[in-house]
């Protein structure tokens, strides 16, 4: 399916206009349809040639561009005849008359389109995207059906890195991270806290209650000669340090 672009209708051009200055601008739905154009000149138009399909919009993100993107999706579980994908539509309400609705842009693929079959023979899922113009239009809105909104994962990559996202979760890992920095500071001072090791003596000890929190004990447990006038001192063997005197 190939529709390069969609553009304004008549009532779409002026209903946009009428956005600048104030007025509510509100996408009403989607639909798309299987219409030829044959020459006829679609900036009149207020209805698709052919409608097959009225799709409910589940996403509108207005953008600092001046555009606004409108989504929906569709599938043929309920497709009783096959048509092709040929005409699109964006529809929003008539701010004149609230109970009707402007075709506010229109795109035709032509020979482009895609042939969406019936129920039955595959299933068939395909996700629209708009991008309609808005300008400066401040009230825009849409009819969002929020039983259908589904996250893709565009839409879940953006919803990730929002800080606004996953609050309780992001919390608890900055609390963890806080920690873990001042535990590391606690940690680090107590290195730089602490005194000159202290080797008990072979044959003596000092009890475990007397000794003071922080400082390294070496208990001497036996003396070799490591030559004619060198002798080392060991420690624990656990320790693994050999002390020389």
């Amino acid at each position: 399916m190939s529709i390069s672009g969609v553009f304004f209708t008549n009532k779409g051009l002026a209903l946009q206009a009428k956005a600048q200055t104030g007025t509510p601008l509100h996408f009403t739905r989607i639909a798309i349809g299987d219409g030829e154009l044959q020459g006829q000149a679609p900036q009149t138009f207020n209805k698709l040639m052919s409608e097959k399909l009225s799709i409910e919009i589940t996403k509108l993100t207005i953008g600092e561009d001046g555009t606004a993107k409108v989504g929906g999706s569709f599938n043929n579980s309920n497709l009783e005849i096959g048509f092709y994908y040929r005409e699109l539509g964006l529809f929003a309400r008539d701010p004149d008359n609230m109970e009707q609705e402007i075709l506010y842009v229109y795109g035709n693929a032509g020979a482009l389109a895609d042939y969406i079959p019936a129920q039955g023979s595959e299933l068939i899922e395909k996700k629209i995207d708009i991008i309609a113009i808005i300008g400066n239009a401040t009230k825009v809105s849409a009819t969002i059906n929020s039983s259908l909104i589904g996250l893709g994962p565009e839409d879940l990559e953006l919803h990730d890195k929002s800080p606004e996202s996953h609050q309780p979760i992001r919390q608890l890992i900055q609390t963890e991270e806080n920690a873990r920095i001042q535990g590391d500071s606690q940690l680090d001072a107590k290195i730089k806290n602490l005194s000159s090791p202290y080797v008990i003596p072979e044959g003596t000890d000092i009890p475990v209650q007397e000794r003071v929190k922080g400082k390294m004990y070496f208990k001497v447990t036996s003396r070799q000669s490591s030559g004619e006038t060198i002798e080392s001192v060991r420690v624990s063997p656990n320790m693994g340090i050999k002390v020389q005197e």
